[in-house]
């Protein structure tokens, strides 16, 4: 049988064959791996210690520290409108005015009543001066009619004087102590003139004050400092006793009554911090603490009445508004993760991390790991973190639902949560 011989030119062309064909495939994998997906473009948040709340949220209604309704204590029709609903007004401040109809001329009738008592009085405290004044005369000539007499007696016994002298000046002393004792009758009834006037003019300024009360009810003022209601009511209007005309809301302060469960019962003091959020957006509106808790608990709601107060130092309150109130029970130090950067994966919770990675050529390349995290309540935006997360990582809060494990990532401007 005769050997196949082969000729060294045919040796040559075979390796030259395989060497194209090596550095082709070559050439093919390194061009596969140039052509790969580019990175994925990325937000990165850094986690930083946080502190973490236990915490529960409640529905209710704000009630301003206090309500008046604005009422009229006498019937009229208005005539002004002092203000607009809204308005921050002062105690003692006017709201409305009705027409004073009949009350005016009462109270002018009154007034006019008091001033003509009290020129009545001067007149008679004038009548009791000049009696008083003819009394200090009358008993000056009492006394010397009564010297002269006493001397003229003496000197008719002596015989140095008739009798009849004597008695002349008997008969002048007599009509002196009349003319004292007439003095006096005067000075009592000037008295009694001064002091009935000094009555009329008590009695006419008690009228005068009833009949000022009745103008002034005509003016309907607020009786507390606060926020003015709505008001219906148009100049012109009639209202009665009684009618709520509006209402004045003392808003510095809001009140909550939050029923907290039995269930936390162990947990509720007074002093707790409470949270006012905005129902459709979660925006804190204020803050503030459980003032009062009742001793007594709702045997058919099962639960225990609480009330916080909230100061409305921003105005942005207001009396019955319906808001989301979040009592926080206890704080402890932690690690939030935004809620965008979560993904639920077969009832497991997962996050992207971002890691450094060395490639086959030596080159480094960030990528995207997934890793399962185990999540405690939503806290704003954000979730608590039980495990698997530590301040200092890198999570991946856009771009997640294009990710694998392993993705390569662009990562744009970082921020830290």
């Amino acid at each position: 049988m005769e050997r196949l011989r082969v000729k060294p030119y045919q040796l040559i062309g075979t390796a030259l064959l395989l060497s194209v064909l090596a550095t082709a495939c070559s050439k093919n994998e390194k061009s596969a791996t140039a052509n790969g997906p580019p990175p994925t473009s990325v937000q990165l948040q850094t986690l930083q210690n946080n502190t973490l709340q236990d915490s529960t949220e409640y529905i209710g209604t704000l009630e301003a520290e206090q309500t008046v309704d604005l009422k009229p204590q006498v019937e009229g029709r208005i005539q002004q409108i002092l203000v607009k609903p809204g308005t921050l007004v002062k105690q003692g401040e006017q709201i409305f005015l009705l027409a004073p109809d009949t009350t005016i001329p009462q109270f002018n009738s009154a007034q006019a009543t008091v001033n003509a008592n009290v020129a009545a009085r001067a007149t008679a405290a004038q009548q009791l001066r000049v009696a008083q004044s003819q009394l200090r005369s009358a008993q000056s000539q009492y006394e010397l009619a009564l010297l002269n007499a006493q001397r003229n007696q003496f000197l008719a016994r002596q015989g140095a004087i008739a009798q009849s002298q004597a008695d002349q000046t008997n008969t002048t002393l007599k009509v002196q102590s009349d003319a004292v004792r007439t003095a006096q009758d005067q000075i009592k009834s000037a008295q009694a003139s001064v002091n009935q006037a000094g009555a009329n003019i008590r009695q006419a300024q008690a009228n005068a004050a009833a009949a000022e009360v009745n103008v002034n009810f005509k003016k309907v003022i607020a009786p507390i400092s606060g926020s003015v209601g709505n008001i219906t009511l148009k100049v012109g209007d009639y209202v009665t006793t009684g009618q709520t005309l509006t209402t004045i809301n003392q808003n510095n302060f809001f009140d909550l009554q939050i029923p907290v469960p039995l269930s936390r019962s162990r947990q509720l003091r007074t002093g707790l911090a409470v949270q006012l959020l905005e129902p459709n957006t979660g925006n804190q509106l204020g803050s503030g603490n459980i003032y009062f808790v009742s001793s007594q608990a709702d045997s058919i709601a099962q639960s225990i009445l609480t009330r916080a107060r909230f100061s409305n130092a921003s105005h942005n309150l207001r009396d019955s508004q319906y808001v989301q109130a979040r009592v926080i029970w206890s704080t402890k130090p932690g690690v939030l993760v935004p809620t965008e950067a979560v993904t639920p994966i077969g009832g497991q919770n997962f996050v992207f991390v971002a890691q450094q990675n060395t490639t086959k050529d030596g080159k480094s390349q960030m990528v995207a790991h997934q890793i399962p995290v185990t999540l405690g309540n939503i806290q704003g935006q954000d979730y608590q973190v039980v495990s698997g997360l530590k301040p200092g990582d890198k999570v991946i809060v856009s771009g997640i639902q294009r990710l694998r494990d392993g993705s390569p990532i662009a990562p744009q401007a970082a921020s830290t949560t």
